[in-house]
């Protein structure tokens, strides 16, 4: 489930908004949540960082949204932003505060559409999955973002954080396919890279953290490939 706030003075203007997502959604409640605040000082007081993605006015009573975005991201640079203006003039203030882009009032479904996909895909990129790991007679959360590679040696995976390796009994098949959604990509048949943490590809290596792990030929193509969608996307 997607959580959504609208901000927006215009009652018709946060209205429309709304439909357009739960047309996006076809109607279906249990795929997201929106909850819409009517100026800049009534979302940010005691505001928690519970929300995936803001659509935010720019031209309100008050502080404006370009005001109420600086505010925002002192406190959540997590939450994906997208303003919504009748002046396009605006869009350009927007990469100050890290937002995807805007939409011009009125909205057309179809751009509403294109920039909620974009939404969805940063959304799924933020969000990462919980890793269970069976570790002696425990077990181990990781977050996927904390994980710079994967590698197989024989029967063990091992997990590589900041600061510790985890070894489980498993394969690296069934690791790959727990963390596909969250763009880990193939290195060679033995690693498993997070695109998060590639800081570069020179020759037959990925660096990682100041290590570099090789790249079979194979796989270099889609690595490069996986790479170059995950920073454009």
């Amino acid at each position: 489930m997607i959580h959504i706030a609208i901000v927006d003075d215009d009652d018709t203007d946060a209205g429309r908004t709304a439909a357009m997502v739960d047309r996006y959604y076809n109607g279906d409640h249990h795929r997201y949540t929106i909850t819409r605040f009517t100026d800049g000082e009534s979302f940010l007081n005691d505001y928690k960082a519970g929300f995936d993605a803001l659509f935010l006015d720019v031209e309100m009573p008050g502080i404006d949204g370009l005001e109420t975005a600086h505010r925002l991201r002192e406190v959540d640079d997590h939450v994906v932003l997208v303003f919504t203006t009748k002046m396009a003039q605006y869009a350009a203030a927007g990469y100050d505060v890290d937002a995807i882009g805007y939409l011009v009032k009125p909205m057309d479904y179809f751009g509403f559409a294109l920039k909620m996909r974009k939404v969805e895909d940063v959304v799924a990129k933020r969000q990462g999955v919980t890793i269970p790991l069976t570790v002696g007679t425990g077990t181990q959360f990781l977050s996927s973002h904390d994980v710079r590679y994967i590698e197989v040696l024989g029967h063990e995976v091992i997990y590589h954080t900041g600061d510790t390796a985890y070894k489980v009994w498993s394969s690296l098949k069934e690791a790959a396919a727990l963390l596909e959604s969250v763009h880990f990509t193939a290195a060679s048949r033995y690693c498993l890279v997070n695109l998060e943490w590639v800081k570069a590809v020179t020759g037959d290596g990925a660096i990682v953290d100041n290590i570099t792990l090789p790249i079979s030929r194979s796989k270099r193509k889609p690595l490069m490939q996986a790479l170059a969608a995950y920073y454009g996307g």
